[in-house]
């Protein structure tokens, strides 16, 4: 669940994103494209969920993985 901007700190909005397994995925940005923002949330839950469904992640412990990284780093720059 999208809930936009929450909260404000100093320039910056603070946007959050729950997801059913009440995981919380903040962003904190300049820009008002809440479009852009949500679409980035959602593609981000996707590849978390991956994360979830891969048997040799320990649920509720860092992701560590370069390749999630590079995926969530390439939506900023699409999104954001």
């Amino acid at each position: 669940m999208y809930l936009k901007a929450i909260d404000r700190f100093n320039d910056l909005v603070v946007s959050v994103y729950v997801t059913a397994g009440h995981t919380r995925l903040m962003l904190l940005h300049d820009s008002r494209n809440d479009d852009g923002i949500k679409s980035f949330f959602q593609e981000v839950h996707e590849l978390y969920i991956k994360v979830l469904l891969n048997p040799l992640y320990l649920p509720g412990s860092r992701i560590t993985s370069s390749h999630f990284d590079t995926k969530v780093r390439a939506l900023a720059r699409k999104y954001l």
